[in-house]
């Protein structure tokens, strides 16, 4: 989520369970880019009580991951006209 360098990990990544039944594989990473980029499917994101700290937490859990799309596909609104991605 941050690519800055100083940052600890802790504190600028997320962990996000994918629940398949088989075992994704991660895309190859793209030149001149600190992270590498995917889209996930069926992201589900819930809030919690942590227990040994009392804070708001969050488990974030996903269907499917998958390299990101190369073209933006149109978004349909409500109304039917067709909105950037």
């Amino acid at each position: 989520m941050d690519a800055d360098p100083t940052v600890k990990a802790g504190q600028k990544t997320v962990a996000v369970k994918i629940l398949s039944p088989v075992q994704p594989i991660v895309p190859a990473a793209l030149p001149g880019l600190p992270f590498v980029p995917v889209e996930f499917d069926g992201m589900t994101a819930t809030a919690y009580v942590a227990q040994n700290t009392g804070r708001l937490a969050w488990s974030i859990r996903a269907t499917a991951m998958r390299p990101p799309r190369t073209t933006a596909a149109p978004v349909k609104a409500s109304a039917g006209k067709d909105v950037a991605a």
